[in-house]
C-alpha cells in the first residue's frame, strides 16, 4: 500500500485526505493539533493522525523519510523545508500554493533525482491554470493564436449567505486572506506593462459578471506578467490577467482597512490589559465615530465603522489575543464573525475569457469558460473542494505512473491537467463555454 503524508489539517483538508482514504492509499495526516488531524481520519482503518510540530525539522524529515509522496498544507513559507526534505530522501512532493522562486530553484535537482515536485494544484493557483490551458491548447491545434488572456476567480458566500458587510466569510485561513491584501500586482494590458502598488490594489475595481449569479468587483491578482513564460505564452499576447472576484463594496472597504493600518503585520505588539475599543481610541483618538471618518475624509456613512463594529473591534471587552500586530487581530476577529452558520454555502466562481485570431488575422473570437460551483449544505465547502481535490487527484495520477514528469511543474501540461479536470468533471465540478466574434 502506497504511503502519503499529509501535512497540515487545516480548513480545505477533509476533501483531499477523504479522497486518497477511499482509493486505498494509507495516509498519516500531521498536524501541530492532533485532534484536527484526528477529525480528518475518522477513525479510517488506513488512516493515522500525528502530532507535529514543523519547527521540528528532524521529525518531520522523519515522517517523510516513511512516505512515498509528502503533500504539504502548510502555510506557504514552510513547503521550500519540505521541498529540500523531500529532494534528501527522494520522495515526490505537491501542495496547492505558488510556486515561489526557492521552489524554483529545485528544479534542477529534482529533474536529476527523478522527483516531481507539483505545485499550483489547488484552484487559483490550480483548476483556473488547466482549464484555460486545456482551451488554449485545443484552439491552438485548431489554428487559432493567443493574443489575450484574462481570468478572474473568487471564493465567496453563496447569495443567500451574504449578509454581513465585509460581503465575505472565510472558508480558509483569514491572516492568509489579509497578507493577499498587501500584495503588489502587475499585469499586460494592450503591450504594456501595468504595476499597481499595495497601496493601490483595490483602488481600480472592475465590474464582472457572471451569468446567473451577479455582477462583482475585480482586482488584479499577483503578478500576471510572470504567467506568459509560465503558460509559454507567444510575445503576440498583448493583453495578459489575472483578477480576484469580491461582491460589491469589498475594494473601498479594504482601501479604507489599508489606510488606517488595520492591515500591517509590524510591529508586534502586546495588547495586555487593552480591550478593542481601547485599541482603536488609542490609535485614532476619541471619538472614533468621529475621528475615523475625519482621517479618512469621508461621511460616517461611508466610512468603515459598520464592518469594525460588525466583527467586534469597537467593544469594550479585553483583546482575546496577548501580542501580535494590528493584522494578527483583524484576522482573529474575522475569524470569530465571518462564519458560515450551519446549513449555508460558499460558492466557487471562475472566468476565462481567452481571445485568439485565426486566418491570418481574418477573425477574431473570444472563448469565455464559467465555473460556479457551491458548498454542500452541512458538508464539504466549495472552497475546500476545489482547492484539495485537484492536489489529491494529481498525487493518485502520481502514484498510478499516469504522470511521469520530474522537476517542478505547475499543471499546465496535458499529462496533468487532462487526467485531474475529467474526474473534476465527474464530480460536477466543471466549466461551461461560449463563443462570440471580437
Amino acid at each position: 500500500m502506497k504511503k502519503i503524508l499529509v501535512l497540515g489539517a487545516g480548513l480545505v483538508s477533509r476533501p483531499l485526505v477523504r479522497y486518497l482514504l477511499d482509493h486505498g492509499y494509507q495516509v498519516t495526516v500531521a498536524s501541530r493539533t492532533v485532534s484536527k488531524a484526528e477529525n480528518l481520519i475518522d477513525n479510517h482503518p488506513a488512516g493515522q493522525a500525528l502530532a507535529l510540530n514543523v519547527d521540528d525539522q528532524p521529525a518531520m524529515h522523519r515522517l517523510i523519510g516513511e512516505c512515498d509522496v509528502a503533500i504539504s498544507l502548510l502555510p506557504a513559507a514552510r513547503h521550500i523545508d519540505v521541498a529540500r526534505s523531500c529532494l534528501d530522501q527522494g520522495k515526490h512532493m505537491a501542495t496547492t500554493s505558488y510556486v515561489s522562486p526557492q521552489m524554483r530553484a529545485l528544479d534542477s535537482e529534482a529533474r536529476q533525482k527523478g522527483l516531481l515536485l507539483l505545485n499550483e494544484m489547488g484552484v487559483d493557483p490550480g483548476i483556473d491554470h488547466m482549464s484555460a490551458m486545456k482551451v488554449i491548447h485545443t484552439e491552438e491545434r485548431a489554428g487559432g493564436t493567443l493574443i489575450g488572456f484574462s481570468s478572474w476567480c473568487g471564493g465567496l458566500p453563496a447569495p443567500e449567505a451574504n449578509d454581513n458587510p465585509f460581503g465575505y466569510k472565510f472558508s480558509w485561513s483569514p491572516k492568509g486572506v489579509l497578507i493577499a491584501a498587501r500584495n503588489s500586482a502587475r499585469y499586460l494590458k494592450n503591450g504594456e506593462t501595468i504595476e499597481v502598488s499595495p497601496d493601490r490594489l483595490f483602488s481600480d475595481p472592475a465590474m464582472v459578471d457572471i451569468p446567473g449569479v451577479g455582477k462583482f468587483e475585480g482586482y488584479p491578482n499577483r503578478d500576471s506578467v510572470a504567467y506568459i513564460d509560465t503558460y509559454k505564452f507567444s510575445d503576440q499576447v498583448t493583453n495578459m490577467f489575472r483578477g480576484t472576484l469580491r461582491n460589491l463594496g469589498h475594494c473601498v472597504l479594504y482601501t479604507q482597512l489599508i489606510k488606517l493600518g488595520l492591515i500591517e503585520d509590524e510591529p508586534k505588539q502586546s495588547f495586555a490589559g487593552l480591550t478593542y475599543l481601547g485599541l482603536m481610541e488609542k490609535l485614532f483618538s476619541k471619538p472614533i465615530k468621529e475621528t475615523i471618518p475625519a482621517k479618512l475624509n469621508i461621511s460616517a456613512d461611508e466610512s468603515p465603522l459598520a464592518a469594525m463594529e460588525y466583527i467586534g473591534l469597537l467593544e469594550d471587552r479585553q483583546i482575546d489575543i496577548e501580542q501580535g500586530s494590528l493584522m494578527d487581530i483583524l484576522a482573529d476577529r474575522m475569524n470569530k464573525t465571518l462564519t458560515y452558520k450551519p446549513g449555508e454555502r460558499d460558492m466557487l466562481l471562475m472566468r476565462h475569457d481567452i481571445t485568439f485570431t485565426y486566418d491570418n488575422n481574418r477573425r477574431k473570437e473570444c472563448i469565455t469558460a464559467t465555473m460556479i460551483d457551491y458548498g454542500i449544505p452541512n458538508g464539504d465547502s466549495s472552497m475546500a473542494r476545489t482547492v484539495s481535490l485537484p492536489a489529491a487527484i494529481g498525487v493518485r495520477m502520481l502514484l498510478e505512473d499516469r504522470i511521469k514528469l520530474s522537476g517542478v511543474h505547475t499543471p499546465v501540461v496535458a499529462e496533468v491537467y487532462d487526467p485531474v479536470l475529467e474526474e473534476l468533471e465527474q464530480m460536477n465540478i466543471c466549466f461551461s463555454e461560449s463563443r462570440s466574434t471580437v
